[in-house]
Formats: C-alpha cells, structure tokens, sequence
C-alpha cells in the first residue's frame, strides 16, 4: 500500500511540473514565405516554388501565386521566371556567366519584396554512376539499394544534394480479350453480350493491361566529401524491398543531382534534422532556419528558403525483373467467373465485372460464337485502378 501511495506521488508530482509552452515566434495569419527550387546556371529548366506556412492541422500546401520571380545578376543582368500551375515559377536555358554573382528577387502579390544574397554560380561535376546491388534493409530481406557516385577532379564541390523520379511499368492480372457489346432490342430494352475483340483470340484490349507509375522523392538526400582528401562520394539513394511492384516488369530511376556551397549545405541539415529526425527526445531538436534570403520590406520577418546556383546533372538506369530472378513479385490475389453469354451477361455487367477470356475448351475446337466467358473484378483487369496511368512515358525504351 505505502508503494501504491509513493507512486501516486510522483505520478501527480510530475503532472504538476508540466507548464504551458508558448513560442517567442508570433506566426502571421498568412504564414511565412517557403521558396523551394535550385537555379540551374546550365542548359535545361530552372523552376522556383514559392509557398507558405501553415499550422499543423492544415494538411495542403499553400502555394503562394501572382507573384514576380528573377533572377539579378552583379552586372544588371535580369531574367525573369514565368508563373505555371500551383506557385511553380519557371525559366529554360539561362545560360548565366559563371564569373557573375545572381540573387532572386521576389514580389509578392500583396507588394512585398524578397531577395537573396548574390551567390556564385557553383560547379557541379556529371553524375559518374548510378548502380545497385542486393541489399537487406531492416526486416526487408534481399532487396535492390541503389546508390549514386560522383567525384570532382578539381576538388572544389564537396557538397551535394541528389533528387530522384521512380518510375515503373506494371501489368493487369488478367488480359481482356473479351468484351461487351450493348445493342437495343425493338422494344427498347438492351441487350449485352460478349465478344471476341479481334476474331484471332490472341488479341486483346492493351489499354486495360500495361501501365506506368511514378514516384518523386521526399526526403533530402545529402552527403558530403569535405573531410575526405579526394572529392569523390558514392551515396545510398533509394531501398526497392524484395517482391515490390516496383520490379515487376521494369523499373526506371531519373537522378538529379545538385551542388551547394557550405553554408547552404549546413542549412539543408539543419531542414532535415528538423523534418526527418524529430520522432523522439534523442533526436536531433528542431532548430533555427536561417537561409539567405531576406524580406526587404520587413526585414525581421523570417524567410525559409536557400538559393544555390549550379548546372544541373542528370542521369537515368533502367533495371529488369529478369535480372532478378528470385524477386518472387506476387500479383493481386484474383479470382475469374464463369458467365453464360446473353442469358447471365447483363447480371455480370452489373456487377461491375470487366471480362478476361473464354474458358479453355481443352481438346475440343472452340466454337466461332462465345457461349460462355470469364469476367474479374475491375482492379484485377483494369491496372489502371491500381493507382497507375495507361499513358506510356516518352523515354520507355518498349
């Protein structure tokens, strides 16, 4: 009992050490200004997000439109970005002197201004490699972790940032070599049946079986050579675990690749301490995110954001299911019925069911008029509904 009453104690005693926390940063009603996106000084497109901060129950990004977006060079040089969809502001091929200092300038729609210091434009050296080997990963046994290498002959990057595009080619379970044919009776009533898309039966709807899913990354991916003697660094990028979807047919990765001076490369880890690595008291606490760019307008009101400016590099791999051959991708777990033609089609159509195929006629010859047919869930035949597109990439090699 005198146990009980020692915990109940402390129990109470550090419920009343709690107080209230009550941040020194006042949050504005419209929130903070977010500028996202890396100039590239190089041949290829220059894109510049601009958002703003929310509170915690707000689930969507607040883009920030209607704004001007340039970029000033020392010598009075100016190229403007041009707004697109959701605060993405854009530019191609500026081609900017690498012996010239630029800073962004933005103009907000509510006539404030913003710009970042004037910043050199960085070399970044070509993405060397991107390879992969098999990996465990935790629980994940045996699957593909990919890496990508890079090395600067002159010794002077040291600090990179690399983003990626996933992309993936899947199959339906089943093919649709059948399908429904609605005619109108006389008396208005209509009338489903099934037929062969094609009077060979090797034929079939091709839009229902192949497709394509993409994946961007979201964490940032930096790593370092500053206290190596050469400037050569080969970096983890990204985990497939063993039998995903992802390897099921042929899977493509698109690496981008960015370089930093040192104080941008300290402000980047200090935003992924601050958004990655906050699960407990032994993580890294949130910390303080000053970048360079500043408010002209008010000039104590906090901007989150870096400017750096560099070419961009870019580099592709594609990797077969076949060379993996115990990868062991199971697909969706389907079942097929049997359907009478004409007499039950209309029951089937009206459960939604997409048809597959006639069944097997064995040994016998198949007659010319379908008299029965499979039909399957729709997300069995149907890859689309799998959260993919049918619309094949250009860069598909098939």
């Amino acid at each position: 009992m005198r146990t009980l009453f020692i915990y109940i104690f402390i129990l109470f005693a550090v419920i009343a050490c709690k107080e209230i926390y009550e941040s020194p940063v006042k949050p504005q009603s419209t929130g903070y200004l977010v500028v996202e996106g890396v100039i590239n000084s190089g041949v290829g497109a220059t894109t510049i997000t601009l958002s703003r901060t929310t509170s915690l129950d707000i689930r969507t990004i607040q883009y920030e439109t209607g704004a001007s977006v340039s970029i000033e060079g020392e010598d009075n040089s100016t190229r403007t970005l041009y707004s697109s969809a959701d605060g993405h502001y854009e530019g191609a091929d500026l081609n900017l002197n690498n012996t010239i200092k630029y800073r962004l300038r933005i103009k907000t729609s509510d006539a404030k201004e913003y710009v970042s210091d004037f910043t050199a434009v960085k070399n970044n050296p070509p993405i060397d490699s991107i390879s992969w080997k098999r990996e465990n990963s935790g629980i994940q046994e045996n699957g593909v972790q990919l890496y990508v290498s890079t090395h600067d002959p002159q010794n002077n990057t040291r600090y990179y940032q690399w983003e990626y595009v996933e992309t993936w080619e899947y199959h339906a379970v089943y093919q649709s070599r059948v399908k429904y044919q609605v005619g109108t009776l006389p008396s208005g009533e209509k009338r489903y049946k099934a037929v062969y898309y094609s009077p060979r039966q090797n034929e079939y709807d091709s839009s229902l079986y192949y497709c394509w899913q993409n994946f961007s990354s979201t964490n940032l991916n930096i790593g370092s050579s500053a206290k190596l003697s050469n400037d050569q660094i080969t970096q983890q990028l990204v985990y497939v675990p063993k039998a995903s979807e992802k390897i099921s047919v042929l899977y493509s990765v698109n690496v981008r690749q960015y370089s930093w001076s040192k104080e941008g490369y300290e402000f980047l880890e200090r935003m992924k301490k601050n958004t990655e690595q906050t699960g407990s008291v032994f993580d890294a606490q949130p910390s303080a995110i000053n970048g360079n760019i500043h408010c002209t307008t008010e000039p104590t009101e906090p901007v989150i954001g870096f400017v750096t400016i560099c070419p961009i590099q870019e580099k592709r791999i594609f990797l077969e299911n076949r060379a993996l051959p115990d990868w062991h991708y199971q697909l969706l777990a389907c079942t097929q019925d049997t359907i009478k033609n004409i007499s039950d089609t209309i029951k089937a159509f009206a459960l939604d069911k997409i048809p597959t195929n006639v069944p097997d006629c064995g040994m016998a010859i198949c007659p010319t008029e379908i008299t029965l047919f499979m039909a399957a869930q729709p997300a069995c035949v149907d890859c689309a509904l799998n959260g993919g597109t049918t619309s094949k990439p250009n860069f598909w090699p098939w």
